[in-house]
C-alpha cells in the first residue's frame, strides 16, 4: 500500500516535457537558454528581421548614394567612384516650369528614361530623391511671382496662410515642403501632414516665393538654366476642367484649386467664376507670369511640348556643351545619344503624350464655351473677356487660334445623366 502511494506520487511528480512547434520534444527549458537565445527568439526581434532590417538597408542605400558617396569610395580604396552629392546650395542643371496640364509629368519621364537624367517632378530634395540634375514643376513657378511681393507682407502672409493652413486638403496640388529639403524641424516622414510640416510649409514658401525676381532675397536652391514648357492653351484648359471641375462643366470648382489659385494670384476673385472661368483665368495668369519672367531674363527660354524632343530640351538646357553642363559626364553621353547620326535614338523623337493623360477626349471646348452665360457663368451672356485672354495667349505662345472650334460638338460626359 505504501509502495502504491509512493508510486502514484512519483507518477504525479513527473512533468510532461514541452513540445516544440514541429511536434518534437523541446530539448531544454527557457531557464536553460542563454540570454542571446532568449533575445533572438523574441517576436519583436523576429519581426525586425523582416521589416526594420530591410528598411534600414533601404535608408542606407540612399544615404550612401545621395548624401555621402565619398564613404564608399574611401571604403573601396577608390575602386568605386560614385557621383558627388548635391547639397542645398549646390547648383543644379535644369528647372522646367509649366502650368498644370501642360505635360510636366510626361517631360520628366522622357528626360529620365531617354537621357538618363536625374530629373524629378515637383521635388528638389537631393538628400532622398534622384533629382541632382533638376526638376519639372508647376509649383516652382512661384519663384517668379511678383504679386504679392515680399514688400507687401500682409498680403503675402495671407497667401502663405491659405496654403499652409489648409492641411491635407491641398495634398493633390503637387506641393509638400518635404519635396524641398530635409525638414529643419525634424518632422516625421511617416506623417502626411502635421503642425511640424505646417511650419516647414511656411519656411519653404518664404524662401521660394518670388526669390528669382529683381529685388527679392536670393533663392536658396539654384539652377543653371530655367525653361518654360507650354502646351496648346485650349488643350490645357480642357485638362484642368477634367481635373478640377466637380460634377462636370457646370459643376463646382475643387476647393484645393481655389485655395492655390487665390493664393498665387490674389488680384483675381476666382470664387466668383464658373469652373471653366476659374481654370481659364488661372491658366492665363500663370502663363503670363512666366512670359514676363522670360522678358526680364529670369527664364532662359520656352518650348512647345508638341514640337520638341528630349534632345531639343537638352540643347536648350546647355547639356550638349561641356562648358555649360553642371555635371560634366552628362554632356558626354547625352551628346552621343543626341548625335544626328543616331537617328533611331528615342531621345531624338518628338515627346509622345503617354503619361498622366487625364483628358482622353472626355471634354472638348470651343470658343463659345468660354463666353459669359455658358456652363454656369454668372457673367453677361456673350461676355468675351476670357475668350480674348485665351486668344492672346495663343498668339504669345505661337499657337494658331484659327484651328480651334467655334463650338465643340461634344457632349460633356463627366456631367452626362447616363454616367
Amino acid at each position: 500500500m505504501q509502495r502504491n502511494n509512493t508510486g502514484t506520487r512519483r507518477r504525479r511528480d513527473k512533468k510532461a516535457k514541452p513540445v516544440g512547434a514541429d511536434g518534437s520534444t523541446a530539448s531544454k527549458d527557457t531557464d536553460d537558454m542563454t540570454l542571446w537565445q532568449v533575445f533572438g527568439n523574441h517576436p519583436l526581434v523576429t519581426v525586425s528581421k523582416y521589416i526594420f532590417l530591410p528598411y534600414a538597408l533601404y535608408l542606407s542605400y540612399f544615404y550612401l548614394q545621395l548624401q555621402h558617396p565619398e564613404y564608399l569610395s574611401k571604403a573601396t580604396g577608390g575602386i568605386i567612384q560614385l557621383r558627388p552629392a548635391v547639397g542645398i546650395s549646390d547648383l543644379r542643371q535644369l528647372l522646367i516650369v509649366g502650368s498644370p496640364s501642360t505635360g510636366t509629368v510626361q517631360m520628366q519621364t522622357t528626360l529620365q528614361t531617354t537621357l538618363r537624367l536625374e530629373i524629378g517632378h515637383e521635388t528638389i530634395d537631393t538628400a532622398w530623391n534622384w533629382v541632382r540634375d533638376g526638376t519639372v514643376s508647376w509649383f516652382h513657378g512661384i519663384r517668379f511671382l511678383t504679386d504679392p511681393t515680399h514688400k507687401d507682407k500682409e498680403r503675402l502672409a495671407k497667401s502663405f496662410s491659405a496654403i499652409c493652413d489648409a492641411g491635407e486638403d491641398h495634398m493633390n496640388m503637387g506641393f509638400h515642403p518635404a519635396a524641398y529639403r530635409e525638414p529643419v524641424n525634424k518632422c516625421s516622414y511617416r506623417d502626411k501632414w502635421s503642425d511640424c510640416w505646417r511650419k516647414e510649409c511656411y519656411l519653404a514658401l518664404i524662401k521660394e516665393w518670388g526669390c528669382a525676381t529683381d529685388g527679392a532675397p536670393d533663392c536658396e536652391i539654384n539652377f543653371a538654366t530655367t525653361l518654360h514648357q507650354v502646351r496648346n492653351p485650349m488643350r490645357s484648359l480642357e485638362s484642368l476642367v477634367v481635373k478640377f471641375c466637380i460634377g462636370g462643366l457646370q459643376g463646382s470648382v475643387a476647393d484645393s484649386f481655389l485655395i492655390y489659385a487665390s493664393a498665387l494670384f490674389p488680384s483675381h476673385n476666382f470664387y466668383e467664376d464658373s469652373c471653366i472661368e476659374a481654370a481659364g483665368h488661372f491658366l492665363v495668369q500663370y502663363q503670363n507670369t512666366m512670359i514676363e519672367a522670360r522678358k526680364r531674363g529670369e527664364i532662359a527660354g520656352f518650348y512647345r511640348i508638341e514640337d520638341v524632343s528630349a534632345c531639343n530640351v537638352a540643347a536648350l538646357a546647355g547639356l550638349l556643351d561641356p562648358n555649360t553642363t553642371v555635371y560634366k559626364p552628362n554632356s558626354v553621353y547625352i551628346a552621343n545619344i543626341c548625335d544626328e547620326n543616331n537617328a533611331d535614338s528615342p531621345a531624338r523623337h518628338v515627346v509622345e503624350r503617354r503619361e498622366n493623360k487625364v483628358n482622353a477626349d472626355i471634354v472638348r471646348l470651343g470658343w463659345k464655351d468660354l463666353r459669359g452665360g455658358a456652363h454656369g457663368s454668372m457673367k453677361k451672356t456673350g461676355d468675351t473677356q476670357l475668350e480674348k485672354l485665351i486668344r492672346a495667349l495663343f498668339k504669345a505662345l505661337g499657337y494658331d487660334e484659327s484651328l480651334e472650334l467655334e463650338e465643340a460638338p461634344y457632349v460633356d460626359p463627366i456631367s452626362h445623366d447616363d454616367l
